[in-house]
This record gives structure tokens, sequence and C-alpha cells, in this order.
């Protein structure tokens, strides 16, 4: 099936309204290709002791996007928000003392410094206990040793070697499996209605994924770009990317999934129905870094004490009104899946659901998994 190529990073704006530099959007299309290509074989079961380390050497501005679209692709399921373990890191050896500051701009890391774990030349960690799965670690020293660390180094003149070796318009995106991942919000009341609980049981999504393989996935691919709408609302700019980046990680679950189903000599239904509380756990760790490096916030305490105190469609409207504030945008859902779980258990099943429909996604656009 022929690719469908857009422009989307053209789109974002920073918060002020002003537009990003043509340097800084080349950069990113870059990054992304360069990181996606580099992680393409890195397979992280659900019950695997392994995490991905990846060493960047240098600060330039395009290794601080190497590192931006680092924390947007590197999730996988054996991370565990309770004790911490298996977070990817992201080491940048530099011995720049600003290099934490330039990474809180927006083009690069925004607010994901602020709530992940990091540290600065060794210093004492900061968010020590957070439930995020990305840690960061400015360090001089790129010998690193990590024992459990699957270990990648990513250089500038790599990425120089990349780009000569690729025949790609790496300056764009395919944004067929992010158009078909989006279908999954025309369901509505197959995935609102379910219940609360057992929200990780695949049989309640039987008819909701029926309905998605056989009617949703059947209708042509139509563009992900609206330009009469992405050219005014930059939420609805955000979106649309917070779903390619959720799709750009889907040949990294499925080589995940099929990591465990040889390690645990497992058929691949059985697969699913062990580990889909993982990978839709995963899948809510990795919009949570998204949407940080794309500058939203948690709510503050102020915030957080109004919204238990309302109720039923007024609460509705106010979670709406912050999520959708164009200079500070502020999510619910923006916390532990613990806490998820209490606070706003609906936007559970998506998670759980997009993981199931991967591989139709897939399979759809001839990207079929081995298994």
């Amino acid at each position: 099936m022929n690719k469908q190529i857009e422009k989307t990073f053209e789109y974002m704006r920073r918060i002020d309204g002003s537009e990003f530099s043509p340097e800084t959007i080349k950069n990113w299309y870059i990054a992304r290709a360069y990181v996606l290509n580099k992680l393409k074989d890195v397979a992280i079961g659900p019950e695997s002791n392994n995490h991905l380390h990846v060493v960047i050497s240098g600060d330039s501005p395009l290794m601080l996007s190497v590192a931006r679209q680092v924390a947007l692709s590197a999730h996988y399921a054996n991370f565990d928000e309770v004790s911490g373990r298996n977070r990817s890191v992201i080491s940048i050896v530099s011995d720049n003392y600003d290099i934490a500051d330039q990474l809180k701009k927006e083009e690069y890391l925004c607010n994901l410094p602020d709530y992940c774990k990091h540290t600065v030349f060794g210093s004492s960690p900061k968010n020590a206990d957070s439930y995020i799965d990305i840690e960061l670690r400015i360090e001089r020293n790129r010998d690193v040793v990590d024992s459990n660390g699957i270990i990648i180094e990513m250089t500038e003149d790599d990425i120089h070697t990349f780009l000569k070796n690729t025949d790609e318009n790496l300056l764009s995106i395919d944004t067929r499996k992010a158009v078909l991942a989006g279908r999954m919000y025309e369901l509505g009341t197959l995935i609102d209605n379910l219940p609360d609980e057992d929200i990780n049981s695949i049989k309640r999504y039987t008819l909701a994924l029926d309905v998605f393989q056989h009617i949703l996935l059947k209708r042509p691919i139509s563009s992900l770009v609206d330009e009469e709408t992405w050219s005014k609302d930059l939420i609805k700019v955000k979106n649309g990317l917070s779903i390619i980046f959720s799709a750009d990680c889907f040949e990294s679950r499925a080589k995940g999934i099929e990591q465990y189903c040889n390690n645990k000599k497992r058929r691949k239904e059985e697969a699913w129905a062990e580990i889909i509380e993982a990978l839709s756990l995963s899948e809510h760790a990795r919009w949570v870094a998204e949407r940080l490096v794309m500058g939203y916030r948690p709510l503050n305490k102020q915030e957080r004490i109004k919204d238990e105190r309302l109720f039923g469609d007024v609460k509705k409207r106010y979670r709406d009104q912050l999520k959708k504030r164009q200079n500070d945008p502020t999510h619910i859902d923006l916390c532990s899946n613990a806490d998820l779980r209490r606070i706003n258990p609906n936007d559970m099943k998506y998670d759980c659901f997009i993981m199931l429909a991967i591989p139709m996604i897939l399979k759809r656009i001839d990207i079929t998994p081995t298994w």
C-alpha cells in the first residue's frame, strides 16, 4: 500500500502563538526518522529485566531534538511505576552547565524534566519516585556502565551517515497508522459504556474490535491534517501529533509481544490475555511523557481541589476547559496509572483498546508482525 505523506510539524506553534524556526522543524523531522531507525530492532517484552539506555553525545540543537524524540518513542511494557524499575534512560553527554535549562525549552523536552527522574552532573536525583517511565541524566562522561541496559549511542556523525544512506523523504510523515488509530474515537459508546471494572478483559472489547476491524478500517485512508482547523487550533495539532507518536510505537510493541511469545512459549492469543494490562499501562506512560513534552502539565493543587468538588457534566466541562487552553493546557490524566484508575478510569479503556487494535492496523497497511 502506498504511503500517505503529510507535513505535520509545520503546524506546531509556541505557547505564545509564535512560530518555531525552520531549523527546529527540520531537526524534529530528522530526529524522528533517525531515532525510529536506531530503535527499530529493540525488543523489550513485559517480562524482560532490560531497559533502554540511550547515550546522546553532544548538545547541539539537533542532538537535543534527538533527546526529545527518544523521550517520545522509548516506551516499553516492562516499566513498573511503583518501583520505578526499567525506565528508559536518556544520558546527554555535555559539559554545558546550562544544558538543563536548555532542555526545558518548548522545542525540546519542555515540561518533562520538571516531573521525570533526572540528575545533572552526578547530583542527587530529582523526582526520584516519579511515575514517569523516562529518566534523564546530564553527564560529562560518555563511558556509560549499565548492567541491565541496552545501550545505544547516538552521535551527530552517525546522523549524517544515516542521512547520506537513506532515500526517504525525511521532512514529512507517513500518517496512515495515525489516521487508522484515530478512528477508535468514532466508536464512542461502544467503549465509553463498558464497565469500569475489568478494564483489561479482552472479552469486553469484542464488539468494539469487530466494528473497528470490519467497518472503520475498511474505509479509505483520508488525510490526518485538516488545514482549516490545524492552522487555527493548536490543541487540534497537538492531538493529531499525539496519535502519530502513539502509532510510531506500534512496531516496537509488536516486537515486545513477539519476544514474550518466544520466551514463554505462548500462542499470540494467550499472550494478549496475559500482557494486555502491561501494554495499556505502558501506553498511558508513553502518553504522559508525550503530553509533557508537548507543553501540557498536571493539575496544580488548587485545580485538583476544584475538580474534586465538581460532579457530572460540570466536572466534564471543567476538565475540557483546562485541557483546551491554548496557552496553558492542563490535563487531569497526567498522573500515575494508579491515580488514573481512581479519578478517570474511562480513559484507560482507550489505552487498552488501541493496544488490542495494533495487529489490525499494521495488517491494514501491510506491516504484518511475524507472530
